[in-house]
């Protein structure tokens, strides 16, 4: 026990008084402010530079408990606004009726896509946004009120969905539809954040369960005899084959790919920007799908020396050609103009049903499969995780991907791998704010395997 002084000295006089309608506590004569019932939350909105409370209120007609917002340009004044809504109030005065009471998600949604997300995210991720609401959350939803969603019925929704949530009436895939779930969870989170609903009525819903999707991985074989055919076809098609096996790049990556890019020297080739496929064309996007993929990979140097040759050819090509249309680029893969090329043609129309079909290979193969295989290629020489994840580009250690390769590996890497991962779990365990997080793995030390469950939100 600790001596009755320094209970003393701990406990310093204090007492609560009413002043204009907020609790103050007084501790050794400094008078310090706490919130009491029915006083609002304020904070402040960096997208509008002002002060914003959120006052609850009961309303009469219906009985519910709503929230009233006032914005301000300090938070003195946000809460001088809130005192007098309240005061009318408690004094009959009839409540003018909100317009935010009425919207509809529809409505919501078209403002949030135009207003908050449009400037704030890729033009990618815009249209994935959009054309999830407009296949699939307008046509059942768009119409009810804010007010009127519940978790009943949002979970019934998405069953539906996984049941007949294509326009034929067929399934949709349970990814598409925990897509949605996310994408609807953070529209009611900006929702409860402008004061329109008290909770989220998303974050209580289940997400629907996914089966393990089976990462298909090439054999030695397979890829010499790919990268034959692609050899045959055009030095294009081998050069993308080629650099998607040895750094493990995305294919927006490859087509964006300058060759500027390439330290000859050094045998470096940095990755600065990306060529996304939308509905609006083609294009070269300078930021890339995460802060990490802006990286700079270490390669061979006989692709260093591939490399080479196809710039020279390139310098000759640019100065023969007539029309060159890229004269302040020197793209790697490039059209017959200089232009850069289409990453999603490329992979649909050259890659699976030319490339793949030519070389005798299955068609369940995607171009993405180059990345996996290269990942599983650094496993099997027993390359620890952390530094694979950076060489990928991932955000932080992708533990997905990685683990359904590492099954494809031999057996000396899993062990390495999975004892990795056991040291992972006791840092983590002994270490507040590791940001390595495995709440979503169950690791079996015994039989050295891992289980991967995609059932998280």
């Amino acid at each position: 026990m600790l001596p009755m002084s320094i209970f003393s000295k701990l406990i310093i006089y204090y007492n609560f008084e009413h002043i204009d309608g907020c609790l103050i506590k007084k501790i050794g004569g400094i008078e310090m402010s706490k919130r009491v019932a029915g006083e609002g939350t304020i904070y402040f909105d960096k997208s509008m530079q002002r002060f914003v409370g959120q006052f609850p209120y009961k309303d009469l007609e219906t009985g519910k408990t709503k929230r009233k917002k006032i914005t301000g340009l300090t938070k003195k004044e946000v809460l001088e606004k809130g005192q007098n809504f309240k005061l009318d109030l408690d004094h009959g005065c009839v409540l003018p009726k909100n317009e935010d009471d009425d919207i509809t998600l529809g409505e919501y949604m078209n403002k949030w896509l135009e207003d908050t997300v449009r400037s704030t995210v890729r033009i990618k991720t815009y249209e994935r946004y959009e054309c999830a609401y407009r296949c699939h959350i307008k046509p059942y939803l768009a119409s009810t009120k804010l007010s009127a969603f519940t978790r009943v019925g949002l979970q019934e929704y998405f069953v539906k969905l996984s049941k007949s949530g294509k326009v034929d009436g067929s399934k949709l895939a349970p990814r598409t539809v925990n897509a949605i779930r996310r994408l609807l969870k953070m529209v009611f989170k900006y929702a409860v954040g402008d004061g329109l609903l008290m909770k989220n009525p998303v974050e209580l819903t289940k997400p629907i369960r996914i089966e393990p999707t089976p990462i298909n991985v090439f054999k030695v074989a397979e890829y010499q005899k790919l990268l034959e055919v692609a050899k045959a076809e055009s030095c294009r098609d081998y050069l993308v084959v080629r650099i998607a096996f040895a750094t493990g790049m995305r294919i927006g990556e490859i087509f964006g790919l300058e060759y500027s890019a390439i330290d000859f020297e050094k045998n470096l080739i940095s990755v600065k920007q990306t060529v996304v496929t939308s509905r609006h064309g083609k294009r070269v996007q300078r930021t890339a799908k995460n802060s990490t993929s802006l990286r700079t990979i270490l390669v061979e140097r006989k692709l260093v020396e591939e490399l080479r040759k196809a710039y020279h050819l390139h310098n000759l090509k640019k100065k023969a050609v007539h029309g060159w249309l890229e004269k302040n680029h020197d793209f790697i893969i490039e059209n017959a103009d200089g232009s850069f090329c289409d990453p999603a043609y490329f992979s649909d129309k050259i890659f699976k049903k030319k490339l793949l079909r030519k070389a005798g290979l299955s068609s369940k193969f995607r171009f993405h499969d180059c990345r996996h295989t290269h990942a599983t290629w650094l496993l099997e020489q027993n390359v620890d995780i952390k530094t694979i994840s950076e060489r990928l580009g991932h955000k932080s250690i992708h533990f997905g991907s990685l683990c359904s390769c590492c099954a494809k590996a031999s057996t000396g890497s899993r062990r390495c791998f999975t004892r990795y991962l056991a040291s992972c779990c006791v840092m983590q365990m002994g270490i507040l704010g590791n940001c390595i997080t495995l709440s979503c793995f169950h690791f079996n030390p015994r039989k050295s395997t891992l289980f991967y469950n995609d059932e998280n939100p």
